[in-house]
């Protein structure tokens, strides 16, 4: 990216460094503006934050990234020169922005939604998954706040969570002792007791949702239903998932976010 930017044809635009290569895909569809060039080192938030120091280092001071806020708006943690997604990460934005109505209508099967209220049922499903995605962030939260080492990467969602159609079951104590199974050595003074107790405690708090929900958590649970009978199409992945939220996302709608008005600073900053 630094070479790139010693060049005439770059060096006189916005560069806005992204976490990934879909992050570049959503910001050309809802963010193009011909005097910003999108980028990224493709690793993830600190690689970002590492990137833009990097390059603003060697005087190059058009330079911003854009992270998923994940649990930093409500820790109170900032970055210079570093843009957060408005909610928990830019796939929560989507949710946020009504694709999931959509996603349902179009692949419920019409014969599973005789006799029921179409509305109530786009509803009460939306809000059982944001529901038990905030049980599960709520450890990922506590996990943040304290450092004890457990992993999620990878968890296995079938473990803790059973799904029958619309019906969604989540098992807390599954959950935690499926994290801390797959979690080797976690820090000194932690056991299932104590994860539990600090849990319980730190979801009483009543956090919003919208930041303490993952969106890659919820997608995933949304392809589990859309593998039941419900569906018109069975072979429903999580990346089949997220790519039709993706498309089905309106660009004016991203023009009313928080994130689009840094965006528009950042170019406001340099004309």
């Amino acid at each position: 990216m630094i070479l790139l930017f010693k060049s005439a044809f770059y060096y006189n635009k916005v560069l806005l460094v992204l976490e990934g290569e879909t992050d570049i895909s959503f910001f050309n569809a809802n963010a193009y503006n011909d005097r910003i060039h999108f980028d990224s080192p493709c690793c993830g938030k600190p690689e970002v934050i590492q990137a833009v120091n990097d390059i603003r280092r060697i005087g190059y001071d058009k330079c911003y990234g854009i992270c998923d806020a994940d649990f930093d708006h409500i820790s109170g943690v900032r970055y210079d020169n570093i843009y957060f997604t408005d909610f928990h990460d830019l796939e929560m934005m989507l949710i946020a922005g009504g694709v999931v109505d959509r996603f349902i209508d179009s692949f419920t099967k019409h014969s599973y939604l005789i006799g029921h209220d179409r509305n109530e049922f786009k509803r009460n499903l939306k809000g059982s998954i944001l529901d038990i995605c905030y049980s599960i962030g709520i450890l990922k939260w506590l996990n943040y706040k304290h450092d004890i080492l457990l992993r999620f990467k990878g968890m296995r969602y079938a473990s803790f969570i059973t799904v029958n159609n619309e019906s969604i079951n989540f098992s807390l104590d599954d959950y935690i002792n499926h994290i801390i199974g797959r979690s080797g050595r976690i820090s000194e003074g932690y056991d299932f007791d104590k994860i539990k107790r600090d849990y319980l405690e730190l979801f009483s708090q009543g956090a919003d949702k919208l930041h303490v929900c993952n969106g890659h958590d919820f997608m995933h649970i949304v392809s589990m239903v859309f593998q039941c009978g419900l569906s018109t199409e069975r072979n429903m992945s999580k990346e089949k998932v997220e790519s039709h939220m993706r498309i089905g996302y309106h660009s004016e709608l991203f023009k009313t976010t928080i994130l689009y008005g840094c965006i528009e600073q950042a170019l406001g900053e340099r004309t």
